[in-house]
């Protein structure tokens, strides 16, 4: 059940992923060169009133997810998790206008170039939403009921994405960019709106996606079980989200600070080129997100049983399984990474195509460490948790700011800006992961390393070789040829990976039985019915 679970949040990320990312690339060929910019805005946008957002979780969403994974009175988990999660959203909205108003009135000037203050209004709105969304989500989450979970977060690009395009169709007034289709003339004077105000409405798009899923996951909810709130659980609370908390600022301060500092020391050209890869990249971080989703309360309730065995043989499954879907994909994207981004985005993004390469170096290392963190954590052990998540953060800082700048540490090999933060957060990423798999083995008796791994590495590596010479006599040029290039990659891995009998017929057999859509339907059909 739980291979069947994640890979119905791998189908259903990626459903969401790939419709989110029809709406960047129906944006990016519609706006040209100017679709850096406009979403070098918006990244800027969600990364500084992300770094807020920290204060309107500070651990609490782990702290419900562990408590209803332990089969707490569910009424009771609900009020309380609610009263503190508003509380909490109240007082980051209060920040945010604060720092607002301190960076306008008392320090007079804008952060960045990319500083646009009715955009960032616009995204604390979303952000404000997001986290009432995560009330539901995160109940879902704990209970294991994965499809509304997942349900819920799909509706978000469902309704964002349309209007996306819509945005893009008006054209922008700014550049003198017209639009490419006669829209009917009582429209017009829309059009026209959107076209003089292209950061606003283009904003405006995410805050009606998120909407659309507060509704959607409050709707699911309605028939559970709601209580007061209750002191001595808040308490409970408290002391698994006060080591927790850390994880919570450190993984906050991570996820911004890269787009925060390439957008103070250069432009939000450069922010866009980085924020339109990173959701290039979310086809491979949806395997890592699936298995966290899922791995966490199952560990939590395996640890309750006191069943490490069973942990560790999850544990090792996961990470084969992951390594075995992720390595022909993420070596895929690096052999044709030109091709790859004018596809995906357009022209104008190609100068990123090295942080294209070491983002997605990055995100194999991040879903490897998907098992290990999800055990440390369903071990009870969210301060372990936080002392490796504060090494990767420091790190990450550190090595931002010495390899972002134009004249960084590592600018004489061309390694600055964008790429210099996809090379600090590749290193500072390693690092973690190497103190995980050593935390992991102390705590479990795990084996740090697994032959799988490696096997896996060299089939992807003469796959890539086999790839380039085919390549050589049939160049890629087109979305198809991309897909044919792909097909073929993955019979040669897959071939290859029987050869040396990484890959074997009960795999196929495992496949084959999650996949299996009569099941999947059985099971999508039971959690909604309960």
């Amino acid at each position: 059940m739980l291979a069947r679970k994640s890979l119905f949040v791998v189908i259903s990320q990626f459903f969401t992923r790939f419709f989110g990312w029809i709406g960047l690339i129906v944006l990016a060929k519609l706006w040209g060169g100017f679709a850096p910019d406009a979403l070098g805005v918006i990244g800027f946008a969600m990364a500084f009133i992300g770094l807020f957002n920290v204060i309107a979780d500070l651990g609490f969403g782990q702290a419900h997810i562990k408590r209803v994974s332990e089969g707490r009175d569910l009424g009771t988990c609900l009020g309380t998790f609610a009263a503190i999660k508003a509380s909490l959203t109240l007082a980051m909205a209060a920040t945010v206008i604060l720092a607002l108003y301190v960076l306008e009135n008392v320090i007079n000037k804008d952060f960045t170039d990319a500083t646009t203050k009715s955009v960032i209004i616009i995204f604390l709105l979303y952000y404000i939403l997001l986290n009432i969304q995560n009330i539901p989500t995160y109940t879902f989450n704990g209970r294991a009921e994965i499809a509304k979970m997942q349900i819920t977060g799909m509706f978000e690009n469902i309704v964002k994405v349309p209007l996306m395009i819509l945005v893009a169709l008006a054209g922008v007034s700014l550049v003198g960019l017209a639009s490419p289709i006669k829209w009917p003339n009582f429209l017009q004077t829309f059009q026209n709106y959107l076209a003089s105000h292209t950061f606003g409405a283009l904003a405006s798009t995410y805050v009606f996606g998120i909407f659309a899923t507060v509704i959607i996951g409050f709707w699911f909810l309605r028939k559970y079980p709601l209580k007061k709130p209750n002191l001595e659980l808040g308490k409970s609370y408290f002391y698994f989200a006060l080591p927790m908390l850390l994880i919570s600022v450190i993984s906050t301060i991570s996820t911004n600070i890269d787009k925060l500092m390439i957008g103070y020391f250069w432009t939000s050209t450069e922010v866009g080129y980085y924020f339109s890869l990173q959701q290039i990249l979310q086809i491979i971080l949806i395997i890592s997100f699936s298995f966290n989703t899922v791995l966490f309360p199952a560990y939590s309730r395996y640890h309750a049983q006191k069943d490490f065995e069973k942990i560790n043989r999850t544990t090792i499954l996961a990470e084969r399984y992951i390594s075995m879907v992720i390595m022909p994909v993420g070596i895929l994207i690096i052999i044709f990474v030109n091709p790859v981004i004018t596809i995906m985005l357009n022209s104008a993004f190609l100068p990123a195509a090295s942080t294209l390469i070491t983002l997605t170096i990055y995100a194999i290392v991040t879903s490897f460490m998907a098992p290990y963190y999800s055990l440390v954590g369903g071990l009870n052990r969210p301060g372990v948790s936080a002392k490796i998540g504060f090494v990767i953060c420091l790190t990450n800082i550190v090595l931002n700011y010495l390899f972002i700048p134009k004249e960084g540490l590592l600018s004489s090999f061309g390694i600055n800006g964008p790429t210099g933060a996809a090379v600090a957060t590749f290193l500072s990423t390693f690092v973690g992961f190497v103190l995980l798999k050593i935390v992991a083995k102390r705590l479990t008796g795990i084996k740090l390393t697994q032959i799988h791994t490696l096997l896996h590495i060299v089939a992807g590596l003469i796959m890539a070789f086999i790839l380039l010479f085919i390549n050589s006599s049939f160049p890629l040029i087109r979305w198809y040829h991309l897909i044919g290039f792909g097909g073929l990659g993955l019979v040669i891995y897959l071939g290859i990976l029987f050869i040396f009998k990484e890959f074997r017929k009960e795999d196929v057999i495992f496949f084959m039985d999650i996949i299996n859509p009569k099941k999947m339907i059985s099971y999508i059909k039971s959690e909604l019915k309960e």
